[in-house]
């Protein structure tokens, strides 16, 4: 059995599921301080589903799945767009029935494929678009639909090269918070490899990102308080202790939301799924 398939027997079967939660076994404390894919995940892999009290909703692992899912369709598209011109849906990896809304604005970024970056560029859409495939395909049927998504949201990524990593290397960074909650409260080692190695690809793509800001001089702005933008002095998105920054999901939302509650910014209809309100 593939790895992949015993990713989607763990979300799909409620033995697996339940199994998974017996082991557990951490305080409420612990899962107080949890983030996106901690204390979410935690909440959401018992057979009985759990009210998660900061939202009052009952959440299940397919649905933190779900909410990476609704992040990796923003990053395919951003990077598709950026170095094709396309979309998921006009490159034929999803179709139109696969979404509840059209993925608007944005243009193939002027001179990426001449730049000294197109070769990393290239790497980092053929990455999420794998992300997007791989998660979509542990869900099955359980996967949500690509929502509406608005390329244009900030008002920039796709003037230049540089501008195209002012938003990509925002993008990485918050794409790494939102995975970075998991190890300390996954114990199936099956659920914990695709966790891990997927943090791990977002993670080289961050640095890499980082690394040509700091080189090309690009001024990537912070997107909130946690955030800390890539300088010479400050070339990599730890806190005071060296570790990697790590969001809750209403940080996330508040983030790609531009703010808004349960929509906006990136997504003028919100995310799909259970996770797609800050409260």
């Amino acid at each position: 059995m593939t790895k992949l398939q015993e990713l989607t027997n763990f979300v799909e079967k409620p033995l697996s599921r339940r199994s998974f939660a017996k082991g557990l076994g951490l305080t409420a404390a612990t899962v107080a301080g949890a983030s996106v894919l901690g204390t979410t995940l935690l909440k959401a892999t018992g057979h009985a589903q759990q009210l998660d009290s900061a939202t009052n909703l009952t959440i299940t692992d397919a649905d933190v799945l779900n909410f990476a899912l609704n992040l990796e369709y923003l990053e395919a598209e951003f990077y598709l767009m950026a170095t094709w011109g396309t979309t998921l849906v006009g490159a034929g990896i999803l179709t139109e029935s696969e979404t509840t809304g059209p993925t608007t604005g944005g243009q193939k970024v002027p001179g990426i494929g001449s730049s000294p970056f197109a070769f990393a560029a290239s790497g980092l859409r053929t990455d999420e678009v794998n992300h997007v495939k791989y998660l979509r395909s542990a869900l099955g049927s359980a996967a949500v639909k690509k929502p509406a998504i608005n390329l244009s949201a900030l008002g920039y990524g796709f003037a230049n090269p540089s501008d195209f990593l002012k938003l990509g290397r925002q993008f990485e960074d918050v794409g790494v918070s939102a995975y970075a909650g998991a190890a300390p409260l996954i114990t199936s080692k099956t659920y914990l490899e695709a966790a891990a190695r997927i943090l791990g690809t977002e993670a080289e793509h961050a640095g890499a990102v980082r690394f040509a800001c700091i080189y090309w001089g690009v001024n990537s702005p912070p997107v909130d308080g946690l955030d800390v933008p890539p300088t010479a002095s400050h070339p990599f998105d730890v806190d005071g202790n060296s570790l990697a920054i790590a969001r809750t999901t209403a940080q996330v939302l508040n983030i790609v939301y531009h703010g808004g509650n349960c929509s906006g910014g990136f997504y003028p209809a919100g995310m799909n799924g259970t996770i797609k309100c800050q409260s």
